[in-house]
């Protein structure tokens, strides 16, 4: 069993606000000691102003803050310091005109004994940081004499000088080489072998999964969940974290380019697992990626530089021409159910994007084999289709059998009469007859449903033994779960294993969407006159987005970004309590609450 977290950072409810300007709605947040916590979202979806309030150069509106198991009110930039918490943010916080020295020893600077500024151990102290770093700097020199990236090597230093036991990086990667980079990724690794944290905001979901022991998602100020990175899949956590198809006019307020061309460089978009083409002004392809070649089943010679009509002529792909003529447009459009080479079914997406004089600069296309998604909703429609069907003979099948069984019993009434009849015509009459029924009772056998065994099961019970199937999964996380146990004497009508997998079912969804130590509530009432039992399970987690709440019991829709999660879940939960004549439905405000309503069964109804 894994142990439980010692938790250094605990973030709890979180709300900041600028003016009128919601930064942050009531998030949750922790870190480890020793661990590498990444922190990904959109542009503006809070993780910035969440590690500025550890620094402080931010105040919370509300919410807890816990440092080292103590509750903070506020930090100020001071006081941060002081408790070991050091910050590396994405603009630069230097002073261009003194040398490096006096930038990483502002506001503590060294002095001897007689109270005189005592420089060398400063100096000496800079060049064992900038050893420690991999960098070849000259204490001695002004910043303003320095590239970008040495500048923020030497913030990265001053950072470093406090010895923190939190550090956190805002954004770095993309002012610094990849040599540079490799000395960052050392530091990270040497912070955590020392038992120490890091927080590592990043658009790069490369480096994410590289170092990173567990990530949280924001967006637009919540928190959508935090993972594991050892069950997550990357698809899913870019999809989770950036909302691709925006509206041109969030587009043009975003300035998606710069949004874009910050996030990725070429090897993360070549090796993302979703097909990409960047198309230029003139319709020529600048890049396509590994997954956008194999989707088309083209090979990737000689493919940059070439017309994005011919690369996609060349794949077999239907309205070819009509995709390349409406990237004029300059749009966003969308291409479902696109037939390509033999038996390819694709979907095409373009995202023009903009500069901030709004001048268009290239096109890009997203494009998804949606062949399986396909034969798949087909192979559905046809179980469907064969339900009703075997649904309807059930019934034909019936009607049919109770007026044959009455021609039967008069034909076995003229077989005992002595004369008068032509018996051989009738032991043939007999003999129809009865392969009809022979015919009947195969098609009753093939569409004969097979009935849920039901009977009255104490609530109180089932709950007990659901508790019991999912303890191990709630002291992973050191979860406190609270079982408002019902009556003993309180029964509902239904199939117990049945029962049991819809409450496994959503507690576990609970255990996934808590942060360590978070809380889970199941309990029971009594609905009068109703006649019902509502069982509710309650949990603190990341809540669910007022726009997705109505599809969560749809098949194969999820929000969560494990690989082996395929949305059914809820939807299977809906059908098993619809088939005990309930109801399954979802709330979320401060709290997620999925309440199940069964009807109770009394003894003396039986």
């Amino acid at each position: 069993m894994k142990e439980p977290r010692d938790l250094l950072v605990s973030m709890r409810d979180i709300s900041v606000s600028y003016d009128s300007v919601q930064a942050l709605r009531g998030v949750d947040f922790d870190v480890a000691a020793g661990e590498i916590h990444g922190l990904v979202g959109e542009h503006r979806a809070g993780k910035s102003t969440l590690v500025k309030l550890l620094s402080g150069a931010v105040a919370k509106d509300s919410g807890t803050i816990k440092f080292k198991g103590r509750e903070i009110q506020s930090f100020t930039p001071r006081t941060a310091i002081q408790s070991g918490i050091g910050i590396v943010y994405q603009n630069m916080n230097v002073i261009l005109t003194i040398d490096s020295i006096e930038n990483i020893f502002t506001g503590r600077r060294l002095a001897s004994r007689l109270g005189f500024l005592d420089e060398k151990p400063m100096e000496n102290r800079a060049r064992e940081l900038f050893e420690r770093l991999g960098v070849d700097i000259d204490p001695r020199a002004r910043l303003e004499d320095l590239t970008e990236a040495e500048q923020l090597m030497v913030e990265i230093a001053k950072a470093l000088s406090t010895e923190p036991e939190l550090m956190i990086f805002d954004e770095i990667s993309s002012k610094l080489t990849p040599k540079e980079m490799e000395a960052i990724y050392r530091l990270l690794f040497d912070f955590k072998k020392r038992g120490k944290s890091v927080v590592y905001i990043s658009h790069n979901m490369d480096e994410i999964f590289e170092f990173a022991d567990r990530v949280t998602i924001l967006k637009n100020g919540t928190r959508q969940g935090t993972e594991e990175i050892r069950d997550i899949d990357k698809l899913k956590l870019i999809k989770m974290a950036y909302s691709f198809a925006q509206s041109r006019e969030e587009l043009e307020q975003d300035n998606r380019e710069l949004f874009l061309l910050k996030k990725y460089n070429e090897d993360v978009i070549r090796n993302l697992p979703v097909g990409v083409i960047i198309v230029d002004q003139e319709g020529m392809v600048s890049i396509a990626n590994f997954a956008a070649l194999k989707a088309l089943a083209v090979r990737g010679e000689r493919i940059l530089g070439s017309p994005l009509g011919d690369l996609l002529g060349s794949a077999g792909l239907e309205r070819a021409g009509a995709i390349v003529a409406a990237l004029a447009d300059k749009e966003e459009r969308c291409w479902d159910e696109l037939p390509c080479g033999e038996s390819s079914i694709l979907r095409i997406k373009s995202f023009p994007f903009q500069n901030e004089d709004f001048k268009h600069l290239s096109t890009i296309l997203v494009i998804e084999d949606i062949t399986a998604e396909r034969r798949l909703q087909d192979y559905l429609l046809r179980s469907e289709k064969i339900a009703s069907i075997a649904e309807l003979a059930t019934g034909v099948a019936h009607e049919i059998s109770n007026p044959l069984s009455v021609v039967l019993n008069y034909v076995d009434l003229l077989k005992r009469r002595p004369e008068g009849f032509d018996h051989e015509r009738i032991a043939k009459i007999e003999h129809e007859l009865n392969r009809i029924g022979d015919i009947i009772g195969s098609l009753l056998s093939f569409s004969r449903l097979r009935a849920t065994p039901m009977k009255g099961l104490s609530l109180r019970s089932v709950l007990e033994d659901v508790r019991l199937l999912v303890e191990h999964r709630v002291r992973e996380k050191s979860i406190e779960l609270t079982m408002r146990a019902p009556p003993d004497d309180l029964l509902v009508f239904g199939d117990e294993n049945s029962l049991k997998q819809v409450f496994v079912n959503l507690i576990i969804n609970s255990v996934e969407a808590v942060l360590e130590r978070g809380r889970i509530e199941v309990s029971a009432r009594i609905m009068e006159p109703e006649g019902y039992v509502e069982i509710s399970v309650i949990d603190d987690g990341c809540g669910i987005a007022p726009e997705i709440l109505d599809r969560i019991f749809d098949p194969f829709f999820s929000t969560k970004a494990g690989k082996k999660n395929t949305g059914l879940g809820l939807s299977i939960c809906q059908h098993i309590i619809e088939s005990h004549e309930g109801a399954i439905v979802c709330s979320c405000d401060e709290l997620t609450s999925m309440s199940v309503r069964l009807p109770v069964y009394r003894p003396s109804q039986a």
